[in-house]
C-alpha cells in the first residue's frame, strides 16, 4: 500500500514538472528573423544586363577563337595549294619537254617508210614487256603507251597520243610544238583532234587524194620534159621498168669561169628503174608536202589554167625538199658532233646554242 502511495506521488511530481516546462518554453519570444528585400524592375534589368552583356562577351570570345582556328586551317591549306600549284607547272612544263621528244620520234617515224616496220617492232615489245595492247591501237598511243608504261590509265595515253597525232597533222615542228601545245592548251589540243577524226576523213585517205594531185601533177609535167633526147629503144628497155618509168640520179656544180658568169654544170650520172616500191615511197614523200593543205591544191587544180597550179606546186615541192635537204645535213652532222662530247646533256646543250645562233 505504502509503494503504491509513492508511486503515485511521483507521478504527480514529473506531471507537474512537465506543465512547468510548457509555460517556461511557451513564454519564451521567438527569435527575429532577416526581413527578405524586394527587388525592383530597376535592379532585375540591371542583373539581365550584366548577364547578357556577360554573355556576349564569351561569345565574341569563342567566336574569336574559331575564327583563328579556321584562319589557321586555311592558311597551312593555302600554302599547300601554292605549292601544289607549283608542283602542276613544274609537272606539266616537263611532261611538255617529254612529250616532245617523243613528238619528234614520232613525226621522223610516220614519214618514213620503215614506219610499219618500227611501229610492229614496238607493238611487240610492249607484249614482251608484259604491257597489253589491242591489235588497233593507234601509232601513237603505241609511243605513249611505250614511254609510260603499264601505270597510266588508257584514257591518259589516249589524251596524251591525241597531241601527238594533232600535232603532227597541223604539221608543228618540233621546236614549236612546246609553244603551240602552251598557246592552244592541251585540252584544246585533245577536242579538236577527237572532232577532226570524228568528222573528216582518215589520214590514210587524205595521203590517197594527196598522192593523186602528186601523179596528175606528174601527168601534166611529162607534157613538157625538162630533158628529152633519142635512144634506141633496147637500150631504153634496160633502164625503165615494165611502165616505161626511170628516175634518175645526178650532181650539179659550179662552172669557175673567173667569176664573170654564174653558170653551172648539171649532170645526169645514173637512171634506174622503178619498182612499185620506190614510185609509192617517192609518191608518199610529196604527198606529205600537200596533205595538210589538200583542199587549197584540189581547189587549184579545178579554178586555175592547169601549166599556173602545175607550176605553182613544183616551186613548192621543190623548197620542201631543200628544206628537209638542209634538216638532214644538220641532223647528220650533229651525230658526227655528239661523237666529241662525253655525255648527251653537253651535247644537247651544244645543239640549242647553235640553234640560238642560228
Amino acid at each position: 500500500m505504502a509503494l503504491a502511495k509513492k508511486q503515485a506521488s511521483r507521478k504527480v511530481v514529473a506531471k507537474n514538472k512537465t506543465t512547468a516546462t510548457k509555460a517556461v518554453k511557451s513564454s519564451i519570444p521567438p527569435k527575429a528573423t532577416k526581413p527578405k528585400s524586394v527587388k525592383t524592375q530597376k535592379q532585375i534589368s540591371a542583373l539581365v544586363n550584366q548577364s547578357k552583356e556577360h554573355k556576349l562577351a564569351v561569345w565574341k570570345e569563342t567566336e574569336t577563337a574559331n575564327e583563328l582556328v579556321m584562319k589557321d586551317w586555311g592558311g597551312r591549306l593555302a600554302t599547300t595549294k601554292v605549292r601544289m600549284e607549283k608542283l602542276n607547272k613544274k609537272y606539266e612544263e616537263l611532261l611538255l619537254v617529254l612529250l616532245n621528244e617523243a613528238y619528234s620520234v614520232y613525226r621522223e617515224v610516220v614519214k618514213s617508210d620503215l614506219a610499219d616496220d618500227f611501229f610492229g617492232a614496238l607493238w611487240n615489245q610492249l607484249y614482251k614487256d608484259g604491257i597489253k595492247v589491242q591489235s588497233n591501237t593507234p601509232n601513237a598511243s603505241l609511243v605513249v603507251r611505250y614511254i609510260c608504261g603499264a601505270t597510266i590509265s588508257t584514257k591518259t595515253v589516249s589524251n596524251y597520243a591525241k597531241v601527238l597525232e594533232g600535232a603532227d597533222y597541223n604539221n608543228i615542228k618540233q621546236e614549236q610544238f612546246i609553244a603551240w601545245v602552251q598557246h592552244k592548251t592541251m585540252t584544246r589540243v585533245v577536242e579538236d583532234q577527237r572532232n577532226i577524226e570524228n568528222n573528216k576523213e582518215t589520214r590514210a585517205e587524205r595521203m590517197a587524194r594527196a598522192r593523186d594531185v602528186i601523179m596528175r601533177l606528174i601527168q601534166v609535167k611529162e607534157r613538157e620534159p625538162m630533158y628529152s633526147w633519142t635512144t634506141t629503144s633496147w637500150h631504153a628497155e634496160k633502164q625503165t621498168s615494165e611502165d616505161n618509168l626511170w628516175i634518175g640520179l645526178g650532181n650539179a656544180y659550179r662552172i669557175l669561169d673567173g667569176g664573170h658568169n654564174f653558170n653551172a654544170s648539171m649532170n645526169l650520172v645514173m637512171m634506174l628503174p622503178v619498182n612499185a616500191e620506190m614510185e609509192r615511197h617517192i609518191l608518199n614523200i610529196y604527198a606529205r608536202v600537200i596533205v595538210n593543205n589538200l583542199e587549197q591544191h584540189e581547189k587549184w587544180m579545178s579554178d586555175l589554167e592547169e601549166k599556173k597550179w602545175a607550176d605553182e606546186l613544183w616551186e613548192q615541192l621543190v623548197s620542201a625538199g631543200y628544206e628537209e635537204s638542209q634538216k638532214q645535213d644538220e641532223y647528220w652532222a650533229n651525230r658526227q658532233q655528239a661523237q666529241l662530247f662525253e655525255n648527251q646533256q653537253d651535247f644537247d646543250k651544244f645543239v640549242k646554242e647553235k640553234k640560238k645562233k642560228k
